[in-house]
């Protein structure tokens, strides 16, 4: 029940923030969620070749929703005015990497949306009847049919990019609430989680995972502890793709020593902040494409550490285990 509730807390919170802005990720076949790592999706062969060439942009986590469609359309999220087109780049733009054909929209309450991997025709006809309708009324209308899908940017053949920024608090917010369509029945998937401890350069790790399989315990030096977890939630059943986990708990004896969040990210003139993590994006991510979820410190003596990891649709996965510190 405790992942429900975060849940439910989670989309009231959401709720309440966005207002009135009247936005709703469309029906898709697929979705490749808010906080996945391009390089590693590029690995998998499933994103991140632009123009054939293999080329991508490293460990980024992705602050946009990636969608899959039918065809080569997607219906608007929501009606707004275009501020900002881009007809194709080749190059890293602020938004991080490659968007293809690109529309800005603003929209009540201070919010923006981006929308990426359009064709050229769909940008240059949008930003032409915005500039003659700005007085007048919305040029783009919720539910109407956005063209592309021709594999520009980082996107490949049929994909979108969705992204939408709250102005007002600087965020760069995760959409998933807002695809009221999905199903998701299946828990998420902890396939890393280890503690490195601090001023090691990273040489000593702990494996949670294998430690859980075998005595469930761990013996360790005390100190402080990073901890890297390595989760994915699968929002469309047999898919592929995946997103990352809403929640990433650290529970010691009891007490919460971690809280990391992918409900946004924090924009700054530094770049994009996951996790609480200080700007650059890539700083959230270790080698092994985890995330590094927080800081905790383990004083000598045994304890009691639960790891928990919610998804969107308040499905959760724990692991437990008895960690003796000396």
């Amino acid at each position: 029940m405790k992942g429900k509730y975060c849940f439910l807390m989670a989309y009231l919170w959401l709720t309440t923030l966005l207002g009135a802005l009247d936005f709703q990720i469309p029906k898709v076949l697929d979705i490749s969620g808010f906080g996945t790592i391009l390089a590693d999706q590029v690995r998998l062969g499933i994103s991140g070749e632009y123009n054939g060439k293999g080329r991508f942009y490293g460990m980024i986590p992705r602050s946009d929703v990636q969608l899959i469609s039918a065809d080569k359309t997607l219906e608007a999220p929501s009606s707004g005015t275009v501020f900002y087109s881009q007809v194709e780049a080749n190059l890293p733009t602020v938004f991080s990497f490659p968007l293809g054909g690109a529309l800005a929209v603003i929209h009540p309450d201070k919010f923006v949306s981006l929308t990426s991997g359009l064709d050229s025709f769909q940008v240059i006809e949008s930003s032409f009847r915005s500039s003659k309708e700005m007085q007048k009324s919305s040029a783009i209308k919720k539910g109407e049919k956005l063209s592309g899908g021709v594999g520009s940017g980082v996107y490949t053949s049929k994909s979108f990019g969705l992204r939408l920024f709250d102005v007002k608090n600087e965020l760069w917010m995760n959409t998933i609430f807002l695809a009221p369509w999905i199903e998701d029945n299946t828990s998420p998937i902890i396939r890393s989680a280890r503690l490195i401890k601090a001023g090691t350069d990273n040489k000593i790790l702990f494996d949670i995972i294998e430690a859980n399989k075998k005595e469930r315990r761990i013996t360790c030096p005390q100190g402080a502890y990073s901890l890297f977890v390595d989760a994915r939630d699968i929002i469309i059943s047999n898919s592929h793709f995946y997103s990352a986990p809403y929640r990433i708990e650290a529970i010691l004896d009891g007490e919460i020593v971690i809280n990391a969040s992918f409900m946004a990210a924090r924009a700054s003139g530094g770049g994009i902040s996951f996790l609480g993590n200080p700007p650059p994006s890539q700083r959230a991510i270790g080698e092994d494409c985890s995330y590094q979820t927080g800081q905790f410190i383990i004083l000598r003596g045994k304890h009691d550490f639960l790891l928990q990891v919610n998804d969107f649709a308040g499905n959760q996965t724990d692991m437990r285990i008895s960690i003796t510190s000396y």
